[in-house]
């Protein structure tokens, strides 16, 4: 009985002993982690106060914050990156849509102020008003080189989606007012297609006039661009969609250029912002246009004499 007592003391004790070093241990943990990360409830606790006492969703908040934060950004960017002489023009961001290499229209008017030279098919087509002006240069030309007044204009923003029409293709950019689809007018009165065939003349000499075939399968098809831009795409013998694409090498820092005997010409490409309007860089002391490009940026030309 006496050893059996002995040995429930001795199992008590070590049980005691067992816990109080557990004890022991713990504490002393407590008391490292506090001392060697101070800080680490507090932040857990932060965290999470502010986690739980969120009442609505923060998506639209911080991608609103997101978006601004990006546009001053890029805008602080632009201005760093800024060659001498320029600054910065803001453009919305729909504006991206319109211009000469745009995709929708702006600003249509009709062809009231065409000359004699020419003709039209309906009198109600809609067009922008620098393609009647190239027209009206285009038309007066072909008279004095050829002798012929039998241009016709046949549409612009329209297609003629109907039995026994002359064009009636859908083209992409048939919508933005600078295109034209061309026609002859016969002597008696009825209207003959343009074709690659019969078509020279206009082939080899509408881009003086800033005149391209955006589409090249369809050589009725017309499209003003201006007539620096449709010179260069002549001279380098390349389509309208590949100088798009060309000139998005071009940076205002490192500009595509060109020249002539009095004048020098700067072409560059601006990538539009993710989100919200778009600061162009542009000269101050030199005249330019900027266009949209349909898609994702816009095209700058500067032009100046020499200095």
């Amino acid at each position: 009985m006496r050893r059996k007592a002995k040995s429930e003391n001795a199992v008590r004790i070590t049980v005691i002993a067992g816990l109080l070093l557990l004890g022991l241990i713990i504490i002393s943990d407590k008391i490292y982690r506090f001392f060697r990360h101070p800080s680490d409830l507090v932040l857990i606790d932060e965290r999470q106060t502010e986690t739980e006492t969120s009442a609505v969703p923060v998506s639209e908040p911080l991608r609103k914050e997101t978006t601004d934060t990006k546009i001053i950004q890029q805008a602080s960017l632009a201005l760093a990156g800024l060659p001498e002489g320029y600054t910065t023009e803001r453009k919305s961001e729909e504006s991206v849509q319109y211009g000469i290499f745009g995709s929708a229209a702006q600003n249509l008017t009709d062809f009231r102020n065409k000359n004699d030279i020419y003709h039209l098919k309906d009198m109600t087509l809609q067009i922008q008003e620098e393609t009647v002006t190239a027209m009206n240069q285009l038309a007066e030309a072909c008279m004095q080189e050829t002798g012929n007044t039998n241009l016709l204009v046949y549409s612009t923003t329209l297609t003629y989606q109907v039995q026994g029409a002359l064009y009636p293709d859908d083209l992409p950019d048939r919508n933005t007012g600078f295109c034209l689809d061309l026609a002859f007018l016969n002597e008696d009165g009825t209207i003959s297609a343009v074709t690659s065939e019969n078509d020279a003349w206009l082939r080899e000499n509408a881009y003086r006039f800033g005149f391209i075939h955006s589409v090249p399968d369809a050589a009725y098809h017309f499209r003003y661009v201006g007539k620096l831009h449709a010179s260069v795409m002549k001279e380098q013998d390349i389509s309208f969609l590949e100088y798009l694409d060309e000139l998005r090498n071009y940076s205002v820092a490192e500009p595509y250029q060109c020249c002539n005997d009095t004048t020098v010409w700067q072409m560059y490409f601006v990538p539009a912002a993710a989100f919200g309007s778009t600061d162009v860089p542009v000269p101050e002391n030199k005249d330019y246009e900027i266009s949209g490009n349909g898609k994702d940026g816009y095209l700058v030309l500067t032009f100046g004499n020499y200095e």
